[in-house]
């Protein structure tokens, strides 16, 4: 499992860091603290991985789930 410090590194210093049996989940769009208690204990592996691809396998074995639900404006991305 990856430590606090290793995940700030990975996803910066304002990711949010929860932790539910052997998944480490990292929000990256500052929810609040009563949102952050609601998917770290609502959160059910066989339902969120309910597809089963190689992406979602891979995925449950590494343990860590990322919840990014920020907006963004078109200008934002950038295509090249």
């Amino acid at each position: 499992m990856l430590s606090d410090k290793e995940i700030l590194f990975l996803y910066g210093k304002n990711a949010v860091i929860s932790r539910k049996d052997r998944f480490t989940f990292v929000h990256l769009d500052r929810p609040s603290a009563e949102l952050v208690r609601v998917r770290t204990e609502t959160f059910d592996a066989d339902e969120y991985f309910k597809c089963n691809c190689r992406i979602c396998e891979v995925t449950k074995e590494g343990g860590v789930v990322i919840f990014d639900d920020s907006g963004y404006e078109v200008e934002e991305i950038l295509l090249e």
